[in-house]
């Protein structure tokens, strides 16, 4: 029973840790890219209904950054105002992009250096979490919830030491 104990210790403890690293590394990612990810993979947090019905508010949507886009694509880009949004690329015009959210009417022409990433993936429902895990307060909640769920268990199920060895010798009265 010790054994199987020690081993469901272990594998939460590599999970934690794993967990630990990923957090720690996707709020450096976000402090000097932006967008938060790993490598040329980012995360965007959906805010609205413009991709819908496929993507919701709340959604993580997995961006390859650099990606080559094609037509009927979702990609990355920059709206009007600078602010990241996903749309789809329904055609081109005169070496333009153009572009067309989901859910919305208007289109309008972009240039291939306005695309940020392609669109791979989405993980419904784990917007705020995802965000969660980026940041400090994340990497703290994390790093604490570890320590009560892995390390303090572990520290109060070892068994108690021994305060003297016993002696072989019993006196007689």
């Amino acid at each position: 029973m010790k054994g199987v104990i020690r081993t469901i210790q272990a594998l939460l403890t590599l999970v934690w840790l794993s967990l630990l690293a990923l957090s720690v590394l996707l709020f450096m990612s976000t402090r000097s890219s932006g967008l938060p990810g790993i490598s040329d993979w980012r995360g965007f947090i959906v805010t609205d209904n413009a991709m819908a019905p496929e993507l919701s508010p709340g959604d993580l949507a997995v961006i390859h950054m650099g990606g080559t886009p094609e037509s009927g694509d979702a990609v990355l880009s920059k709206d009007s105002a600078g602010i990241p949004e996903l749309t789809r690329i329904i055609g081109t015009s005169e070496g333009q992009l153009i572009l067309k959210p989901d859910g919305a009417e208007d289109s309008r022409l972009a240039s291939l250096e306005e695309i940020d990433g392609v669109y791979s993936g989405y993980i419904p429902g784990f917007g705020e979490a995802f965000r969660l895990l980026c940041s400090i307060p994340g990497v703290i909640i994390i790093f604490i919830a570890g320590l009560i769920l892995v390390v303090l268990p572990g520290f109060f199920l070892r068994p108690p030491k021994n305060p003297r060895p016993q002696s072989a010798y019993t006196p007689r009265h």
